[in-house]
């Protein structure tokens, strides 16, 4: 019997099941992430781990297996992007050009404030705010 259409929908149910733990697994790590060094540090871990986990999987010849690998890491570098909130080297460029997560991109645009936002969550403390208190319409 053939099992090669049965293999192919259990990789893509790894894929997705990747997927989706990766994107909790990025939530958590975004919430330790304060400065732009720090994600970018985080991001270079998790390429670096999804390789190692790679060659780990093409050593035992579990072979359907990296599509799982390759899953976490995709949703962890997704759930990365989207918990740190702000849009970061090329995520930056991708948001402007689409038009997308137009929060970040203003994030991106007062990076202190950014950040000091990210502490305050960090640390369990209130967000600063950011709210005008100006009234912007014209008076008649």
């Amino acid at each position: 019997m053939d099992f090669g259409f049965a293999g192919a929908v259990f990789a893509l149910v790894l894929l997705l099941f990747g997927i989706f733990a990766g994107v909790g697994a990025g939530d958590i790590l975004a919430k330790k992430c304060v400065t732009r060094r720090e994600y970018v540090r985080m991001n270079l871990l998790v390429l670096a781990a999804g390789v190692v986990a790679t060659a780990f999987v093409c050593l035992t010849g579990l072979f359907m297996l990296i599509l799982f690998v390759f899953g976490v890491m995709a949703g962890t570098l997704a759930g990365l992007k989207m918990g740190f909130g702000e849009s970061v080297g090329p995520w930056e460029k991708v948001d402007r050009a689409f038009k997308v997560n137009k929060d970040h991109v203003r994030r991106a645009d007062h990076p202190e404030a950014a950040e000091a936002a990210r502490r305050a969550r960090r640390d369990g403390g209130s967000e600063p705010e950011f709210m005008s208190a100006r009234d912007d319409r014209k008076k008649k």
